[in-house]
């Protein structure tokens, strides 16, 4: 289990038939799932995704219905 509560996910950088953006991908993908929760939470705070208090920013919270997020 990695530091941030969720099982480790493998995506191996050096897989056969990869092109290298997906590499690229999985490389700072990795990198992110290494970071504690912590270190993590504040670089989400720095990019813009969350307030520091915890409130996903305007662009990241929406009431509107998405095909990712179905309604009810």
């Amino acid at each position: 289990m990695s530091t941030n509560g969720k099982t480790n996910l493998v995506l191996d950088p050096e897989a056969p038939g990869l092109d290298e953006e997906t590499r690229r991908r999985r490389r700072v993908l990795a990198s992110l799932h290494a970071l504690p929760v912590d270190e993590l939470f504040k670089l989400m705070v720095r990019s813009g995704i969350y307030t520091e208090d915890g409130a996903l920013t305007p662009p990241y919270c929406s009431d509107e219905p998405s095909a990712a997020r179905p309604t009810d």
